[in-house]
């Protein structure tokens, strides 16, 4: 890239990086929720290579002075967030304990929406073997996942995914990244080869009637 930041339409931009850096800190901190790549391009009005260096610049100046706040990255938004190593200062502060961190069912339960979704209820509750009602209740509560949408099944069943709250508390800057660094659970592996061998001996059982 250039030296120089140059806009969307080309025209050189008055602001050095450090004052681009810290109108989008600004801007970020002001909106105090995930903000479209896009909407901070255009707020700022610099082109997308210029954005990227921007960020770039932006992280390695976060940690080089030890900051206490982290830029995340989420899916094509953008959001800043608390430090990992703060977390225990971030806890007594809000009064949280462990007793309300999740429960082994309710991370069971979050790993099969995380890797499955959209998913419903059921087909939660075909992995898991025990009903996720509850649990999904807690997770809804949590902000960890939430409903997108329906089925196009009889009932149309609710379907289920996660929150950009779960990339955060779990430190993904997207679900692509979650599933790269994290191979697919072997429950859920399972699951998917007996499921196509069930279908795929429904099949043969309908072919063997039609002849």
């Amino acid at each position: 890239m250039e030296d120089n930041l140059f806009t969307a339409t080309g025209t050189p931009d008055p602001m050095d990086k450090e004052g681009l850096m810290s109108a989008l800190e600004s801007l970020l901190f002001a909106a105090g929720e995930p903000v479209k790549r896009s909407d901070c391009m255009r707020i700022l009005g610099i082109s997308e290579g210029a954005m990227e260096e921007i960020l770039t610049l932006y992280r390695q100046d976060l940690e080089a002075t030890k900051r206490g706040i982290r830029l995340l990255e989420l899916e094509n938004r953008l959001q800043l967030g608390t430090k990992e190593r703060n977390t225990v200062y971030l806890k007594e502060l809000l009064g949280v304990n462990e007793r309300q961190s999740l429960s082994k069912g309710a991370l069971e339960c979050l790993a099969i929406i995380a890797f499955k979704q959209p998913v419903t209820r059921v087909e939660i509750d075909e992995i898991r073997g025990v009903n996720s009602d509850y649990v999904l209740t807690k997770l809804q509560e949590k902000g960890l996942i939430k409903g997108v949408g329906r089925k196009d099944a009889p009932g149309r069943p609710k379907l289920y995914g996660t929150t950009d709250e779960f990339l955060i508390q779990f430190g993904f800057s997207s679900l692509k990244e979650m599933r790269k660094e994290n191979p697919l659970p072997e429950k859920l592996v399972e699951m998917d080869l007996r499921k196509k061998e069930m279908e795929q001996e429904s099949l043969e059982l309908f072919e063997e009637d039609e002849n």
